[in-house]
């Protein structure tokens, strides 16, 4: 099975030749992972103690109480979170490569990724995982919503342990929250959310909101805003990277 894996990507890159994210050299060099083995290493992966709601790491025992200043300034609703590595420039690039290059086979290499941090997969047990919606008008243009590929593999990676509804919808064609401050982006994102459907949902689920990325938190907030307002109050958030 492996040396046909290795075999597929090997034609995969002859025909559709790409670059691994980091170094932007041919991807595959050890026939399976996508990104180079080397370049793995580079990203700043958070694998102990972070903040419960937000995932940034911080220095102290290890428990899982931590609250970093930004948190604690201004409390999520959400329960927990959790983040895999942290958006250095290293990091950018992964994101980069999927949301804005739409390159969906940087995400094969996710199994390894939860290998880096043993509470992760933990963490995603047993739960549901809602991805973060695009309003229809930035879904047509774009063709896709990275947090749904993102949901879907680590569903790939869990198999039964979760399951993916696809449950919010975005109610308003927001602006991008690059230039924001943290009070322009909570502004920007307000009620921009609602629940679609609760096929599939009961309040006793435990929820994770996926996304690519942890910034300030709003948009993933005001997701748990919609879910809680429905009575659902278990809520948690995962992403790929906080920065």
């Amino acid at each position: 099975m492996k040396l046909y894996q290795e075999y597929l990507n090997y034609l995969s890159d002859l025909i559709f030749p790409g670059i691994c994210p980091v170094c932007e050299k041919a991807p595959y060099q050890d026939g399976l992972s996508y990104m180079c083995l080397e370049c793995e290493d580079l990203l700043a992966w958070i694998t102990k103690n972070g903040c419960k709601y937000c995932g940034i790491p911080m220095s102290g025992f290890d428990f899982n109480g931590l609250v970093c200043a930004g948190c604690r300034e201004d409390p999520p609703r959400f329960k927990r979170g959790k983040c895999l590595f942290l958006l250095d420039q290293n990091g950018k690039k992964i994101i980069h490569e999927i949301k804005y290059h739409g390159v969906k086979d940087v995400l094969k290499d996710l199994p390894r990724w939860l290998n880096r941090n043993d509470s992760f997969r933990e963490f995603l047990h047993d739960s549901i995982l809602i991805p973060v919606p695009l309003h229809r008008k930035r879904l047509r243009k774009r063709g896709f919503n990275q947090s749904v590929w993102i949901a879907n593999a680590f569903k790939k990676d869990l198999g039964d342990r979760v399951q993916v509804i696809d449950a919010l919808t975005r109610t308003r064609n927001t602006e991008t929250q690059t230039e924001f401050d943290r009070f322009e982006r909570k502004k920007n994102v307000k009620n921009a959310f609602a629940l679609k459907h609760k096929k599939g949902l009961n309040k006793q689920n435990k929820l994770i909101l996926i996304d690519d990325v942890y910034t300030t938190g709003a948009t993933l907030d005001e997701c748990a805003k919609a879910l809680m307002q429905e009575g659902f109050q278990n809520v948690n958030v995962a992403t790929l990277g906080h920065g």
